[in-house]
């Protein structure tokens, strides 16, 4: 290997390591790739398998053996590439190691984590490391978070005129069932997220009043909706839901206000269900998770037993392939806002509804974005802020064609109503 690769593909072997992958066989191939981790025999069995499945010898793809636990088996497999895809979670445990390795030695690095408080600790720490290194480091590269952020980007790009607010609202459907929904290691990942909650929230304030201290006052202002709900248009029922996307997307509209000068949006997130009674126990299910996480000996009882707390959405196993491509998403984004060339007034004047849909969001889809948002970097890291850094994904690819990347691989983005 005496070149080095474009990207290295790290975790190989996990549940969404395998199918990031199956999709990196095709995304990938005009590429220099490779995998890694820590057992060389299941990583070849893994290439095996979807050389197989694919009808395609794989034997060529490079194979770097790497620990989490070994730091310099960690720098030794960051300078043999270009750009790190990280898919060893939980990210809490396993990230920054990695994130270090990747910054060290000038290398990019994009991971599939939804954990805030992940994500807040790598731009506080390692922020201004990133752009002295010249290297990007951009989390939330899956389902979690770049449809909703790229679906922002995308309202902007379309409104024509100032926007005031986005709303975005969540839904789900299911062909074949939903049952297990998701792998473990959401799961896991989910329960330590809540077990840090409170902290997570402090680290994101402090973080935003260290990018600007104040935004401007916006009127009219966008209040969030704490209760059960419906809107137009939409037939489920809505409850707003701490998601990851809407603390990465307000960050994102700080950075552009203090370095663009750009009028912030205001924007709250809902996720939706068919069945009211679902709607209504949402909150109780989500306060007793919250509560559980925060006790070791609870917090244990929710890792050992996800089936019974989750109700068998999520399990070792992890969903079969025909639940997952019979899982369709769309989010739909309702931004309210003035007119081109029209004075801003206390009364928005505009409106645009758009939406991003698609199947198998939480490993197929994850897994197609992931591999696009690391060719976007290699081949447009001019069109990125600065000449690195650790940013979130609506400030780091606005400028980019990752949102016509994604339309050409069947994730659709559309203007419903103008």
């Amino acid at each position: 290997m005496s070149e080095k690769l474009d990207a290295i593909i790290f975790g190989a072997t996990g549940f969404t390591g395998e199918l990031v992958v199956e999709y990196a066989v095709d995304l990938l191939k005009d590429l220099q790739w490779g995998v890694a981790g820590r057992n060389e025999s299941k990583i070849k069995k893994v290439l095996s398998d979807i050389g197989s499945k694919l009808k395609q010898d794989l034997n060529d793809i490079p194979v770097v053996i790497a620990d989490i636990s070994d730091q310099k088996s960690l720098d030794l497999m960051a300078k043999k590439c270009k750009l790190i895809i990280n898919c060893c979670g939980p990210y809490r445990f396993y990230g920054e190691v990695v994130v270090k390795a990747c910054i060290e030695n000038g290398t990019h690095h994009i991971d599939l984590s939804g954990e805030q408080l992940f994500i807040d600790k790598m731009f506080e720490v390692y922020h201004d490391l990133a752009q002295e290194k010249g290297t990007y480091v951009v989390s939330a590269c899956g389902f979690d978070t770049i449809p909703a952020e790229m679906g922002v980007v995308y309202v902007e790009q379309n409104f024509g005129g100032d926007i005031n607010s986005i709303e975005m609202y969540w839904e789900n459907t299911f062909d074949n069932g939903s049952k297990p929904l998701l792998h473990y290691g959401t799961w896991e990942s989910a329960v330590y997220a809540f077990d840090n909650f409170r902290k997570s929230l402090n680290v994101q304030n402090k973080i935003n009043k260290s990018i600007i201290e104040k935004l401007p006052s916006l009127r009219p202002k966008l209040w969030l909706n704490p209760f059960m709900h419906k809107t137009a248009g939409l037939s489920s029922y809505f409850l707003p839901f701490p998601q990851t996307d809407r603390a990465l997307i307000l960050r994102a509209q700080r950075l552009q206000h203090k370095i663009e000068h750009k009028r912030p949006i205001q924007f709250e997130s809902y996720v939706g269900f068919r069945s009211f009674f679902s709607a209504f126990c949402l909150p109780f299910r989500f306060l007793t998770i919250l509560l559980m996480a925060q006790c070791k000996c609870t917090r244990n009882l929710l890792l050992k037993h996800p089936k019974f707390y989750t109700k068998g959405m999520i399990s070792h196993e992890g969903p079969t392939e025909s639940i997952r491509k019979g899982h369709h998403f769309a989010l739909t984004f309702k931004a309210r806002g003035w007119k081109s060339d029209e004075p801003i007034t206390e009364k928005p004047n505009k409106e645009l509804i758009a939406r991003v849909s698609g199947t198998d969001p939480f490993y197929g889809l994850a897994s197609i974005i992931m591999l696009l948002c690391a060719k976007t970097i290699l081949s447009q890291s001019n069109l990125m802020p600065g000449s690195g850094g650790v940013w979130p994904a609506s400030f780091a690819f606005a400028k980019t064609t990752l949102i016509q990347e994604m339309q050409k691989q069947g994730i659709k983005i559309e203007i419903v109503k103008s």
